[in-house]
């Protein structure tokens, strides 16, 4: 057994069935796996966490790194797709060769993405005022636009980043390869939730390296510190970052006609993703008071009226919308079976209850979701043995 190197360049340590045995019982996978619970649970209303997502401002709560990266997803949305248009002669059912002109983009710009989201959290650290009785993260005015902004420049190539810091180069080299990983395959030509999770790894090192903001307590100022980040902080994050990041990728799987991965038909939750499904569920458990009575019940979900007013603000609800609007004309209990199921559950906190556990069986348990995963000295795979 040997454990990660120094090397910058992260590597893939999963190869065999006794590395993924390793990687079950890892502190690594625990890592993730209780990040993914922090996220969900922090979207839950409480007395003490009023954070409500608001789409029409999508940047309230987040840090100014959070809000580069924010930036740079929606310079994604609205223009990538719009300057690699899909090959309109290509033949296959399945994964349109232009995704490779997309990712190739990704590749190019990730470097200028990543050290935005570094500058701006260097730059504005300082500025943070003290956080309002909610515990949400306070900036003078203009900061957290500023800083949208520039993510959204460097993605869309208008402006370079000034940083080239050397100190910086570790750093981004390795989460650069989580975020070329969260996109889909650009060789395969496929999308699913082994995608899904490697733009959480790509959140969870951005969070331990202190780019959530201040509230965190970090234990120390070197890239392997573990940090605890607040629910009012975390559920900004989870519900606007993951909004804008679906944006992106249900872009490329429909221009694209991306593969889905591992993909269970029908009786999965849909082709390509699973997160949004937990953390939409927790956002509509009901602690507080704020959640409408008609969104208290899961078989809410089969209110097509809840769903179009709902659906931007609440993200299962969007999630559902989105699966109904790509499979009209067939029955929900036919085309969803599993999602149909779910309905029947009496509440949300049993909802999301099961949602964590399928993702924990479903994606962190099976090797061929897994076995892609690259491990640095950020998110360490001190677990596997080296092939």
């Amino acid at each position: 057994m040997t454990t990660a190197t120094n090397n910058d360049e992260p590597e893939r340590y999963i190869y065999s069935e006794v590395d993924m045995e390793e990687f079950k019982k890892s502190p690594v996978k625990r890592e993730l796996l209780s990040f993914a619970t922090a996220m969900g649970r922090s979207c839950a209303p409480s007395l003490k966490t009023r954070y409500q997502y608001d789409p029409s401002n999508p940047l309230v709560g987040l840090s100014p790194a959070t809000a580069s990266l924010h930036g740079s997803l929606r310079a994604m949305t609205e223009t990538w797709l719009k300057d690699i248009p899909p090959d309109t002669q290509a033949k296959a059912r399945f994964g349109n060769p232009s995704f490779r002109s997309w990712h190739e983009r990704l590749v190019e710009r990730s470097d200028g993405i990543i050290r935005c989201i570094l500058d701006c959290h260097r730059l504005h650290r300082s500025e943070q005022q003290q956080s309002d009785a909610d515990g949400m993260l306070s900036y003078p005015d203009g900061v957290i636009q500023h800083c949208s902004e520039a993510g959204y420049a460097v993605a869309t190539n208008t402006v370079t980043t000034d940083s080239k810091r050397k100190e910086d180069n570790a750093v981004v080299t390795e989460l650069r390869e989580y975020l070329h990983a969260g996109f889909g395959h650009p060789i395969r030509l496929d999308y699913g939730t082994g995608h899904e999770s490697s733009f959480l790894v790509f959140l969870l090192c951005l969070c331990k390296i202190g780019c959530f903001g201040s509230t965190q307590q970090i234990s120390s100022g070197d890239s392997s510190s573990s940090s605890t980040a607040t629910p009012p902080v975390l559920a900004p994050v989870a519900l606007s970052i993951f909004s804008q990041y679906l944006q992106v990728t249900r872009g490329l799987q429909t221009d694209y006609m991306l593969e889905p991965a591992g993909s269970h038909g029908v009786w999965g939750l849909d082709d390509y993703h699973c997160l949004p499904f937990y953390f939409g569920a927790c956002q509509l458990i009901q602690n507080d008071g704020s959640i409408p009575e008609e969104q208290h019940s899961p078989s809410c979900i089969h209110g097509n009226n809840l769903l179009q007013t709902k659906g931007d603000m609440y993200m299962y609800l969007g999630c559902i919308r989105y699966i109904k609007s790509l499979k009209k004309g067939v029955p929900f209990f036919e085309s969803s079976p599993m999602l149909d199921d779910i309905s029947h559950i009496p509440s949300w906190t049993k909802v999301s209850t099961g949602l964590l556990r399928l993702y924990e069986g479903e994606v962190l348990d099976k090797r061929p979701v897994v076995q892609h995963f690259m491990f640095g000295n950020i998110f360490k795979g001190e677990c596997c043995v080296i092939k």
